[in-house]
C-alpha cells in the first residue's frame, strides 16, 4: 500500500493510503476547496490573492496539522484526499513547529 505519511516535529503523526478512490461527492468537494482558495489564502499571516498548487498545499497542510491537534478526523480526511488527489506523486509531509512559524516541507516520490 502506497501511503502519505505525515510528520509532525519528526514524528509520524497520521498515514493516509495514496491508493485511496474517492468518490464523486468527496472529488466535489475537493473542487469547493479550490474554488474556496481561488478566493486568496493567508500564510503566515501574508494573504496570497492567487495562490499556486504549492501554496495551497502549505495551506491544507497547516489546516491539517491543526485538525491533527484537536483530533478532527474530517478534515484530516478532507486535507489527506486534497493532497494526494492534487499532488499524486506527494509521499510525505514534513511540519516542523519553530516557535509561530510552521515550517512545511513536501516530498514527492521520484
Amino acid at each position: 500500500m502506497k501511503k502519505l505519511t505525515i510528520f509532525a516535529n519528526d514524528q509520524v503523526a497520521h498515514e493516509f493510503d495514496r491508493e485511496t478512490i474517492f468518490e464523486e461527492q468527496q472529488l466535489a468537494f475537493l473542487d469547493k476547496m479550490d474554488s474556496d482558495m481561488d478566493r486568496g489564502i493567508k500564510i503566515h499571516g501574508e494573504l496570497i490573492t492567487q495562490p499556486d498548487q504549492k501554496q495551497r498545499a502549505t495551506f491544507v497542510v497547516m489546516n491539517l496539522i491543526k485538525a491533527l491537534q484537536q483530533d478532527n478526523e474530517a478534515i484530516i480526511s478532507a486535507s489527506c484526499a486534497y493532497l494526494v488527489n492534487r499532488l499524486p506523486r506527494l509521499v510525505e509531509v514534513h511540519a516542523t513547529d519553530s516557535g509561530n512559524i510552521i515550517n512545511i516541507e513536501l516530498i514527492e516520490e521520484q
